[in-house]
């Protein structure tokens, strides 16, 4: 496991590169990860091998579903130049692990989405 300084040390470094700006916001993430053991590990894995273990899941969805199902629900706004996540794998990865929390505390919700809500090619096609 990773030591708690080494945890904040490293989730700083990674909310920097995400270029997220929301104030405390590496405190209130790994504070809510505290209620979260398992994505904790899932969290920690991503750390120290940059990769997702994919080890666990909520009603069979992996950190991975919700990463691609993130970019699938706005790959139209990833083809316009200023989106938000366009070539920034971190902060996908941070959205993903915010998801994942918020999936964990509401399941249904977030599959009722991930069934339903899927991205377009461009903005106003449907």
């Amino acid at each position: 496991m990773m030591s708690d300084n080494d945890l904040y040390k490293y989730t700083e470094e990674l909310v920097i590169r995400a270029e997220i700006k929301e104030e405390g916001y590496t405190d209130r993430f790994l504070k809510e990860m505290q209620d979260h053991p398992k994505i904790k590990e899932e969290y920690v894995f991503y750390l120290m091998n940059g990769s997702y273990s994919c080890a666990y899941t909520i009603k069979g969805v992996s950190i991975a579903d919700i990463i691609i199902w993130q970019m699938d629900h706005f790959k139209a706004l990833l083809d316009n130049a200023e989106a938000m996540n366009k070539g920034n794998p971190y902060k996908m990865t941070m959205l993903g692990f915010d998801t994942m929390i918020k999936m964990e505390e509401n399941p249904d919700l977030y599959i009722a989405k991930m069934r339903t809500t899927t991205g377009t090619d461009y903005l106003g096609k449907f």
